[in-house]
């Protein structure tokens, strides 16, 4: 299993802020997440950066291994 944790925008859209899927290539993982949650949900992933344990990663046919974390983040704003 991985385990997917969602911030910001993507935890609000989702009503949670981690889930559990199984391992497998991440275009199907995030795939899965946006059926599961729906359009609000799938707009921001879009902009989102993906990290597998503390590395981004941006190829959707790269596998994302059992045992994994897998963190989604929305773009952030604020600052002065």
């Amino acid at each position: 299993m991985v385990r997917i944790r969602l911030f910001a925008a993507l935890r609000d859209a989702a009503g949670t802020a981690e889930v559990e899927l199984p391992a497998g290539q991440l275009g199907p993982l995030l795939d899965a997440l946006g059926e599961r949650y729906g359009s609000r949900f799938s707009a921001v992933m879009g902009h989102a950066s993906v990290l597998v344990d503390g590395h981004r990663l941006a190829d959707r046919d790269a596998l994302v291994p059992d045992g994994s974390e897998l963190a989604l983040l929305p773009p952030f704003s604020g600052g002065a």
